[in-house]
């Protein structure tokens, strides 16, 4: 069929049928762009999580082994701690000579004999 046999009417149904699907088709499109656009967005989010999450999980990690790190350098700073006390209590220890074991001895029976006095004239007489 050509155009000049076809009546004025028919024409124009089939002209409005093709706007109709001319109009749903883009309806169609616009919806596929809406959707497109919340994929590419949803998209960039998930990297931009995916990135932050990546950066939190190599802080979490170095933040482990620095505390590992500062609890083994805590454990030699305490080591060493306890060694020089032990050196410094070994230097103030000091014991004691012959001649100073005699007069604490000396001293001691001296106090004895002098509380023993003073216990008989107080109470003795």
């Amino acid at each position: 069929m050509t155009e000049s046999s076809e009546s004025p009417s028919s024409a124009y149904e089939r002209g409005v049928g093709a706007g109709r699907i001319e109009q749903r088709l883009q309806g169609h499109d616009e919806h596929l762009r809406h959707i497109n656009g919340s994929i590419d967005s949803m998209t960039q989010a998930l990297q931009a999580l995916t990135e932050e999450l990546r950066a939190n999980a190599s802080l979490l990690s170095a933040n482990v082994a620095s505390g590992r790190r500062d609890a083994v350098e805590r454990d030699k700073i305490a080591a060493v701690r306890i060694e020089e006390a032990g050196i410094f209590d070994s230097r103030t220890t000091m014991r004691w000579t012959r001649w100073q074991r005699w007069v604490a001895v000396v001293g001691a029976i001296v106090l004895v004999v002098n509380f023993g006095l003073g216990l008989y004239l107080a109470f003795g007489r």
